[in-house]
């Protein structure tokens, strides 16, 4: 590749190029549609030019977004989409600035009436929002010398990085703020220079990694979603990226994006309303199907009622209800509803539930008695069970209470089996404690977890927030043999003063939503109580199986 042509490219990927988005309007006839459950989605698309389908020539075309609206009306679950605040060159700068000027642009989608929309109107009517953006932040520092290898700083790539996170969870913000039920996906990004060297491609794929490990720490303690897109466009490069001066997707490329954001949705878009089918048991062979009716019951003259793929019967609406019986105790049964109108056509997304019937139905036990109304019983009593805590003898956990450095320590050691390398005790305060504890201590020592202060590790003493941080970041590297690398500094105010190393700890478990503070502020002195405790190494543990 020639320098000036490696120039075209940083320059294509910039964004940079302000082309006229002229207004897209679909209109056909509406077919009589299908009975369904599925509220019709209002698709909103946001980000730069691979959202807004601009070519590998470099013109506005039919992109991701175009491909997955189109896809959903041949669904027949669409009402609406608008692409028409995506725009090539945007930044996440430009999407805030968006938000805060509440634009007003013209709509380029299907189903609307009117010629122009505002953002924030537009959020708030919106079921589904695909939002891409990020890599016009980073990809302007990147320049490539005469062999084509990139040359960057690596100070300002950083900063370009944690802007990006830091921007995109601002944008989430203001989309929440203004629609708290939106579902959101975010596009990763993929490899834009397939056609570098290979010498030079670790460095480009280091550098995509970095991107989207930025974007995905915007998405920290959010229900949106990560659509990964890089492995798929990497199966066929050259295919979905036929110009190797251009950055853009060919309509191949575009639809394996789509196809992308499409396989997400199908597993993780809220398509039915909560509790719109639910099975019940009448007795240790029987159990009681109930659904709410399709959304448009004009037309619908029957619901049929399937046992795996076998049809087991047929209730004439509006009846909603239909027991099952002579089922196996312990064997999951798959049950759905289909709903058939009176010219014969059926719903083309059925009602679905896994169900087993108990051999004897068991009343719920209290594993703990003190937790009932407790934050965080759901993740004490997980912690239970996966063997990570275990309460006392009088059936309480105790979630208030200070947990104490050995506690702690013998805790993450028993999660991840170590044992002590050493026969020798580091520590001479150990005496009153069990052998077992004393040999988890010394292999949370041998393995760096822990140090002590002149020959002593005060294992009475409670373990603060900011301690049990480091000890957790200290092993997630033990457990994965690699450290964990904040790309986001944590936003708390009452961390400067510790170590650049428990600031980074802390930082990794804000990003991971492993811990979240309160206000603004970590606590880092507290003594971390046991319920707290709890929480951060289930969801440590969680990380590091990931």
């Amino acid at each position: 590749m020639t320098k000036k042509s490696i120039s075209y490219v940083v320059m294509a990927f910039a964004l940079v190029l302000q082309i006229a988005i002229m207004p897209f309007q679909a209109s056909a006839a509406d077919p009589e549609k299908a009975p369904t459950w599925i509220s019709p989605i209002n698709y909103l698309a946001l980000g730069d030019s691979l959202a807004a389908g601009v070519t590998p020539t470099n013109e506005l075309g039919i992109g991701y977004t175009d491909l997955l609206a189109e896809k959903l009306a041949k669904q027949e679950v669409l009402l609406a989409s608008n692409k028409g605040f995506s725009y090539p060159g945007y930044k996440t700068a430009d999407v805030l600035k968006d938000f805060e000027m509440d634009v007003t642009k013209p709509i380029v989608g299907m189903g609307h009436s009117d010629q122009t929309a505002t953002l924030h109107q537009s959020v708030k009517e919106a079921n589904l929002i695909t939002l891409t953006i990020g890599a016009n932040d980073v990809l302007p520092n990147i320049k490539f010398d005469d062999k084509g290898t990139p040359v960057y700083n690596s100070g300002e790539l950083t900063a370009a990085m944690m802007k990006v996170g830091t921007n995109t969870q601002q944008i989430l913000a203001k989309i929440y703020a203004l629609n708290p039920d939106a579902q959101v996906y975010v596009m990763g990004y993929y490899n834009p220079f397939p056609y570098l060297s290979p010498q030079n491609q670790p460095m480009v794929e280091q550098l995509v990694m970095s991107i989207n490990s930025a974007i995905k720490s915007g998405l920290t303690g959010t229900t949106a979603q990560f659509v990964e897109t890089a492995k798929q466009i990497a199966e066929d490069p050259y295919t979905y990226l036929p110009n190797p001066e251009n950055i853009h997707l060919s309509q191949a490329g575009y639809k394996v994006v789509m196809e992308a954001f499409h396989k997400s949705l199908m597993e993780n878009y809220s398509w039915f309303a909560k509790d719109a089918f639910t099975v019940t048991a009448k007795d240790a062979t029987t159990v009681e199907l109930n659904w709410v009716p399709v959304i448009d019951t004009g037309m619908i003259s029957t619901y049929q009622i399937f046992n795996g793929d076998k049809m087991v019967g047929e209730v004439m609406s509006p009846i909603v209800t239909y027991e099952i019986t002579d089922l196996q105790p312990n064997k999951e049964y798959h049950f759905s509803v289909q709903a058939v109108d009176q010219n014969g056509k059926k719903s083309m997304q059925h009602l679905n539930a896994k169900y087993t019937l108990d051999k004897e139905p068991v009343e719920p036990t209290v594993m703990f008695t003190d937790i009932t109304n407790h934050w965080a019983k759901d993740v004490i009593e997980m912690a239970a069970m996966k063997g990570i805590v275990s309460g006392y003898a009088d059936h309480t956990f105790r979630p208030d209470k200070s947990l104490t450095r050995a506690q702690a320590t013998s805790i993450l050691v028993r999660a991840l089996n170590l044992k002590p390398k050493s026969t020798k005790w580091a520590f001479n305060d150990l005496a009153d404690y069990a052998d077992s504890t004393k040999k988890d201590i010394q292999a949370a020592y041998d393995y760096g977890l822990v140090s002590g202060v002149n020959g002593h590790f005060m294992p009475n003493q409670p373990i603060t927030r900011a301690q049990l941080a480091l000890v957790l970041s200290r092993t997630y590297e033990v457990a994965t043999g690699k450290p964990f690398t904040p790309t986001v500094a944590a936003p708390f105010t009452d961390i400067k003063k510790f170590s650049k190393d428990t600031q980074w700890a802390i930082a990794g478990l804000y990003q991971m939503n492993i811990a979240t503070g309160d206000n603004g502020k970590f606590m880092p002195n507290d003594p971390t109580t046991r319920a707290h405790a709890a929480k951060m190494i289930v969801h440590s543990m969680e990380a590091i199986a990931q």
